[in-house]
């Protein structure tokens, strides 16, 4: 028997593809999180947060460019296309990702953030990922159109609401 990738893809069921979807994004997540303790282990937090900020602006960039060209698009000009692309994101879209669009905003918000709540089973403490946060944002919102401008609403180290890991609002600054 011979098989290629193509092929093993097109035997699966929808069900199947979305669940293998959904694995994808947790590996994705769970190599980050390992590179990051990692990192952590040879140097000190600070540094590790500056790199893993930079590797994150970089994945933002990256997933906009190909999210786009997943939509036949060139630019993201809808709000409600930009949060669905939050939410098909591996990364976002694997942490509880929600999304409300009132008016001129899109908020984006984290429910379930597995890399901080593995931290806390392993004693270590939560993890002020304010900054690589924004640097994904940044990458990854003006990479979907250069007029996305973002907030941080909150984020560790900020206090939050238990149900609520982090939420990022966007709008274009020219509509």
């Amino acid at each position: 028997m011979e098989l290629t990738t193509h092929g093993v893809y097109e035997s699966l069921a929808k069900e199947q593809l979305v669940e293998l979807a959904k694995l994808y994004g947790r590996l994705g997540l769970t190599l980050g999180s390992l590179w990051f303790l990692e990192m952590e282990k040879v140097t000190d937090p600070e540094r590790a947060t500056k790199s893993d900020a930079e590797v994150w602006r970089r994945q933002g960039e990256l997933e906009a460019k190909y999210l786009k060209s997943f939509f036949g698009k060139e630019t993201m000009t809808d709000l409600r296309d930009v949060g669905k692309a939050f939410l098909l994101s591996p990364v976002w879209g694997n942490l509880g990702g929600k999304v409300a669009v009132k008016g001129d905003r899109c908020r984006m918000s984290v429910t379930d953030c597995r890399p901080q709540k593995s931290r806390r089973r392993k004693g270590l403490p939560e993890l002020a990922c304010r900054p690589v946060g924004e640097a994904f944002f940044e990458g990854f919102l003006k990479g979907l159109n250069p007029d996305l401008r973002f907030r941080c609403v909150t984020c560790p180290p900020d206090a939050r609401a238990e149900d609520l890991w982090c939420s990022w609002e966007a709008w274009y600054e020219n509509p």
